[in-house]
């Protein structure tokens, strides 16, 4: 797909077309974006072990001169991360728009729909408007296509200028970025000063990529702390802790903690807990409908930014009540019941067995797969003891990098003990195994992958409901 067809694609995606068509022909679009040879935006080492500059951040800029956005001055709040970062923005940005202020918010990965990644003003991007975008990001690529120097912008690069010309388009007041991977050579890194950063926890993932400690980790992730900026951090890890610490005396940055978090409980409900912030204020009897003891973290780690942006608690308490993810420790409706969760890392994996502890049930039955380069025999180690019987499947054709085969999953489950292991090439096939195997009092779990689970919750909720409302969670369903 060269500049010329770049061209075309964008007088095809500014027809006027129904809602599913539109983003059908955005998403078609973007992969073959995708697929076109370019340079990786990151340095990296090549098989003969020499070391290959990329672009870095100079094509998003590139990008984002020619789209000319964000307006100067707009305020710019990056998040990055490991664990929670999606929570904590749509905390914030349900937050921001229950103040009156008009709020956009960028999310990656998205699950069953595309329109997911973009959050404008209280629910998910009008498809015409969409169209309207990618058009114009289009003939944008097209021209940088021309230019060998730079190349055509990647998929995430794409999604990021589609969202940020529809931000812009609606005035938004304040732009929220869930960073994709990392944080120096993030996208979303090209959008600065940022008025707050925002560190949710730190873990191993993307270890081919980031490092393969948490340190290194971290390292990279606080390349996007701004100077003379304002950082607030929940990384729990000491290592983690400490690079981001290094990061923010070198850069001038003043660091904060978030509130701390007490007298937590939580059932299938949601959680109900207090915070204590550094200077003596508690706000009680806070309240999520997001399940687990790291969302209460999450929802700590969001307030805390709130207010150090001027919210008030009101704000901040109906922003946490309102949002809801999906695939997040999610029951979906229905016998027997179905969890379905994105855990597709070793810590998120723990999280997730000990949120089962609450979730009484005869047996637990795993439906699991994994994106190829995720830590499954970590996983593997979590999940093994806290099954009954497994159902090991690839994610869905079309996630940005292969899935791991599902024989491999198997084998790493049976070394940590599991007994009853089958495999299913296709996720649907695995998810109506576990089904029909499911007695009373059983419970089915999807996890491994966020791509896995935003599939197979089109069972439930299809893509054409969540661009009809313009949610994720469609009223009449009760979810």
């Amino acid at each position: 797909m060269g500049p010329d067809v770049l061209s075309a694609a964008a007088l095809l995606l500014g027809e006027e077309v129904p809602p599913a068509e539109a983003f059908r022909r955005l998403e078609v679009f973007l992969n073959a974006l995708a697929a076109l040879p370019k340079k990786s935006w990151r340095p990296r080492t090549d098989p003969r072990g020499i070391r290959v500059e990329g672009p870095g951040l100079r094509r998003v800029d590139a990008l984002l001169d020619r789209l000319e956005v964000p307006a100067p001055g707009r305020p710019i709040v990056h998040v990055v991360g490991t664990s929670g970062k999606g929570s904590t923005v749509l905390m914030m940005a349900e937050a921001f728009h229950a103040a009156g202020v008009r709020t956009a918010a960028f999310f990656s990965p998205h699950l069953t729909s595309l329109a997911e990644r973009f959050w404008v003003g209280g629910r998910y991007l009008d498809p015409a408007w969409a169209g309207r975008c990618g058009a114009r990001l289009a003939q944008a690529a097209g021209e940088m296509a021309r230019d060998p120097a730079l190349g055509a912008p990647s998929y995430f690069e794409a999604t990021l200028g589609i969202f940020l010309l529809a931000a812009e388009g609606a005035g938004c007041e304040m732009i929220l970025l869930e960073a994709g991977l990392g944080g120096t050579y993030d996208a979303t890194n090209a959008l600065t000063p940022a008025v707050l950063d925002v560190v949710t926890p730190i873990g191993l993932d993307h270890t081919d990529l980031l490092g393969e400690t948490v340190a290194r980790i971290a390292r990279d992730k606080a390349g996007i702390i701004t100077r003379g900026g304002r950082v607030i951090s929940g990384a729990g890890h000491v290592s983690a802790r400490r690079e981001l610490a290094r990061a923010a005396r070198e850069r001038g940055a003043e660091m904060f903690s978030p509130p701390e978090v007490r007298g937590l409980s939580w059932d299938g409900e949601g959680c109900r807990f207090d915070l204590a912030f550094a200077d003596g204020e508690r706000w009680e009897g806070m309240r999520t409908r997001m399940c687990g003891a790291h969302q209460a973290l999450n929802a700590g780690l969001a307030a805390g930014a709130c207010r150090l942006l001027g919210l008030r608690e009101e704000a901040v308490r109906a922003g946490v009540w309102a949002a809801r993810l999906p695939c997040r420790l999610e029951a979906m409706p229905g016998r027997p019941p179905v969890i379905l969760d994105g855990a597709h890392n070793r810590d998120k994996a723990r999280a997730l067995a000990e949120a089962m502890d609450r979730w009484p049930a005869r047996r637990r039955l795993f439906v699991l797969g994994a994106v190829g380069d995720k830590d499954y025999r970590g996983m593997a180690r979590v999940l093994a003891p806290a099954g009954h019987r497994f159902f090991v499947t690839l994610p869905p054709g079309g996630v940005p990098r292969p899935g791991l085969l599902p024989e491999k999953f198997r084998q790493a489950l049976v070394r940590a003990g599991a007994r009853h292991v089958e495999v299913h090439m296709d996720p649907w096939s695995a998810l109506d195994a576990a089904l029909s195997d499911a007695g009373e009092g059983d419970v089915v779990v999807v996890a491994g992958s966020l791509y896995l689970a935003g599939e197979l919750r089109r069972r439930w909720v299809t893509e054409s409901r969540i661009l009809e409302t313009g949610r994720a969670f469609p009223p009449e369903l009760g979810l």
